[in-house]
């Protein structure tokens, strides 16, 4: 019997989700609409396709977004969907079960953003051979990201960058509100970081956020993440609502495939070689922050600083922070997370991976310090004043 705790925060994830970013995330059409019924292709079974009946059609009043396929009688929920989307068959029994369920929950929670993209779950297809019956788990390769030129069909995605929008005047008001609000984003910054506004007619899943390039050590792009523009304006009607459980918002979307968990974003090492950067590592140390808008407004403050993409760590992340640590900085790092509830979770433990790791962790600000001006602050946010006169001599005191 499964764990009734577990099966509910399950059920909470499925009703949290919204089906256009799990559609998104399988580069899917997105319901044109908010209520009522949503049909697409039948996912379980290639015949179907060729069906009168092929359609699938998704409940969109249904906190469980429950469906039903017309031609093959498939019903379930969000989860169902999920595996079909990822297996190309529907369930092996009249519901998931098993670890058919608990694959679909695994997926669930990467397209959340929750965890890293996990091994794929097994695909059916008829131009893939079965994999050999003595090929244990452990011979399969570790997660890596490839950089996008070597992948025939993402090489045209190397110059997504090029399609930005950098000029407010050209913006929609939504994403010429964003930038109004970060003055620093200037046209020569975005240039220098591959980031912009893609617009609604980009030519990729983005299209209508701000994209940034991911790269990696050596300057090749990986990926893209988008940021809505409207994240804050989401975000604050969700806490004056009261936060429910339904409805979170998300803030960045990551191309499906990519393990964000092995990168820390700006780690490139031409970069971190500048001549400001190196002079900013070895008087204070690496600056550890959480998202890619706070490495940009630290670089452009003259401070090295690399990204998580997330408020907690993984253990490659902290392997890397390690190493480049050792390297540029005699091992000295700075957290300087986002000052709310999640960011001084994260980065409580992050604090004690690097000291369990010999290390010597310290803490820019938290929403306590500083007699509590920064609380609910994020490092995009500072000034260079306030650098200069309330953070850096605390540091330098240190």
């Amino acid at each position: 019997m499964r764990n009734a705790s577990y099966i509910k925060d399950v059920d909470r994830l499925v009703e949290q989700t919204p089906l256009d970013l799990v559609l998104q995330h399988y580069g899917l059409a997105t319901p044109e609409k908010s209520s009522g019924e949503h049909r697409m292709p039948c996912p379980f079974n290639a015949e179907c396709r060729d069906s009168q009946y092929g359609n699938l059609t998704v409940n969109l009043d249904s906190p469980a977004k429950l469906i039903f396929a017309h031609c093959c009688q498939i019903r379930g929920n969000l989860l169902t969907l999920i595996h079909g989307l990822e297996t190309g068959r529907p369930p092996s029994t009249d519901r998931l079960r098993g670890d058919e369920f608990k694959a679909a929950v695994t997926k669930l929670k990467e397209i959340n953003g929750l965890i890293d993209s996990p091994a794929p779950m097994n695909r059916k297809s008829n131009d893939t051979p079965a994999a050999s019956p003595s090929k244990t788990s452990s011979d399969d390769p570790s997660p890596q990201n490839q950089p996008l030129r070597l992948k025939e069909k993402t090489q045209g995605l190397v110059s997504l960058w090029e399609e930005c929008v950098v000029e407010v005047a050209d913006m929609s008001p939504p994403a010429a509100a964003y930038f109004r609000e970060r003055p620093w984003l200037t046209p020569e910054l975005c240039h220098k970081w591959k980031m912009g506004y893609l617009p609604r007619n980009g030519r990729s899943l983005l299209r209508g956020t701000v994209i940034y390039a991911h790269q990696n050590e050596e300057s090749e792009i990986l990926s893209y993440s988008g940021r809505d523009v409207r994240f804050d304006e989401k975000w604050q009607k969700w806490t004056r609502d009261g936060r429910p459980e339904k409805g979170k918002p998300n803030k960045h979307r990551y191309v499906k495939g990519y393990h964000k968990g092995l990168e820390l974003y700006g780690q490139q090492a031409n970069r971190l070689e500048d001549r400001r950067l190196k002079e900013s590592l070895g008087k204070l140390g690496l600056v550890i922050v959480e998202g890619q808008n706070d490495v940009i407004r630290l670089d452009e403050l003259g401070i090295a600083a690399v990204g998580l993409c997330s408020n907690r760590a993984t253990d490659k992340q902290v392997d890397k922070i390690e190493r480049i640590a050792r390297q540029a900085s005699q091992g000295r790092v700075i957290l300087m997370p986002d000052n709310d509830e999640e960011g001084e979770t994260g980065a409580k433990d992050l604090l004690w991976q690097l000291a369990s790791q010999g290390l010597s962790p310290m803490l820019a600000w938290s929403r306590t310090s500083h007699d509590g001006r920064f609380n609910s602050l994020q490092p995009e946010d500072i000034t260079a004043a306030q650098w200069q006169t309330d953070i850096l001599p605390q540091l330098q005191s240190l």
